[in-house]
């Protein structure tokens, strides 16, 4: 609906007050009742994570009071630029599967309880008052439903056509097949080097409530993931995620670091933050393993990103950036070998003892420190010494012995290589 400016635009008095003043004072506490209305009323919201609500719901519902208010202040339909805000929170809930009528009636439940709000202000001699902030209503209300549905329109499809030409050109370069054709076809150029990063991500809370749904929680995640990996990448970023992780290749686009010589880079430096910053993001742990390729080199690299993530985790890394140099020898004795059941047989005879065997290994990951291990495990250190000189006696192993330790360090490599752990001992 449009409204009429060719005259000048007189306020609206609702019980004898500026009804545009008496709604911006009443802002936060209307947003609030809103967000609990859309919460109890709206199936589907019902099942977003409480993030999404203080955090995106929230803040939608304070843009589109907003805007009506400024209806009420000028006459004036809104410009298309401000409607922005509401197009691409629309997007958002489209990427998550929220059906669109549950969007819709959202946003109808907000204008109604409006509606109710400014009906309770007025007094009898209101009716004129009442019948402009209708229209105006009315105007807000469907310039707002044409907003959600660009969202949920032509401006997704877009969106979608642009990850659609990152994925290809992704599966281009780990695959190494056709990469200079698949490069010309999507209007992608190819990046001196690429940052390859294979990335683990545990569950959040969210997906682990029973009170959200799992799928909205999951795809939510992985929209933060995407949005702050393009921020890494300069929304230049190519990958595949799922909510668990996944590959991604950040292009290379300065002059350094030089490809064999970049761990000490500041560029990888400013890296490892940006990915140390992801468990904020996305409220869940995440292990990252880097690596650096010239795109002829990406299909190995990425091989090899992934086989140090999968090592890392295995040898109990939940968080942080690594790289094949900070696990090297775990690496190695995750290769196929005759040497690595014979290496994990040294510690066999500990199996009937878990809390002796569970007491090594924590004092070989802690890097030999009784006092650390007591602490980890939450006994005296008294009790660390009697059970290592257990160990010792069970093994034959001396471990105040230099050499006797690096086998029994090896031992321990080598049982986690093969997916042998304490807790498997115990059952």
């Amino acid at each position: 609906m449009s409204v009429n400016k060719e005259l000048p635009f007189e306020p609206i008095l609702v019980g004898g007050r500026s009804l545009a003043d008496r709604l911006a004072q009443r802002t936060h506490p209307l947003v609030m009742a809103t967000v609990d209305l859309v919460h109890r009323d709206v199936t589907f919201y019902r099942l977003l994570p409480d993030e999404a609500l203080r955090n995106d719901v929230t803040t939608i519902v304070r843009r589109n009071l907003e805007l009506f208010i400024s209806m009420l202040r000028t006459g004036a339909d809104l410009a298309p630029e401000l409607l922005a805000d509401i197009s691409e929170s629309a997007r958002q809930r489209a990427q998550e599967l929220v059906p669109l009528g549950e969007v819709l009636r959202a946003y109808h439940l907000a204008a109604g309880l409006w509606w109710e709000t400014i009906s309770e202000w007025a007094v009898p001699e209101d009716g004129v008052a009442l019948a402009r902030t209708g229209r105006l209503l009315n105007a807000y209300t469907a310039a707002s439903t044409s907003a959600v549905l660009a969202g949920y329109g032509s401006d997704h499809a877009t969106q979608t056509d642009e990850d659609s030409a990152r994925r290809s050109l992704f599966v281009a370069l780990s695959t190494g097949v056709d990469v200079d054709r698949v490069s010309d076809e999507v209007g992608i150029r190819l990046a001196r080097l690429y940052w390859v990063v294979a990335l683990h991500v545990e569950r959040n809370d969210d997906e682990s409530s029973t009170e959200v749904d799992t799928a909205v929680a999951e795809r939510r995640k992985v929209r933060h993931l995407q949005r702050e990996l393009d921020q890494v990448g300069r929304d230049k970023a190519l990958g595949v995620l799922g909510s668990s992780g996944g590959a991604v290749l950040i292009p290379i686009v300065e002059s350094e670091p030089a490809e064999g010589n970049w761990a000490s880079s500041p560029q990888y430096l400013t890296l490892c933050r940006r990915l140390g910053d992801l468990e904020k993001v996305i409220g869940a742990s995440t292990v990252a393993a880097v690596h650096i390729a010239a795109p002829v080199a990406v299909p190995a690299a990425v091989t090899q990103a992934r086989e140090v993530l999968n090592v890392a985790r295995k040898y109990g890394r939940t968080s942080g950036v690594v790289r094949l140099e900070d696990l090297a020898v775990e690496y190695q004795l995750t290769r196929p070998s005759a040497a690595l059941p014979i290496l994990a047989d040294v510690l066999l005879p500990l199996e009937s003892d878990s809390a002796v065997l569970e007491t090594l290994e924590s004092f070989i990951d802690s890097g030999f420190d009784r006092a650390a291990t007591a602490r980890q495990l939450h006994v005296h250190p008294n009790t660390v010494v009697y059970r290592l000189r257990k160990a010792s006696s069970l093994t034959g192993l001396d471990l105040s012995s230099p050499k006797d330790l690096v086998r029994v360090t090896m031992a321990l490599g080598a049982r986690r290589a093969i997916g042998i752990d304490a807790d498997a001992s115990r059952t």
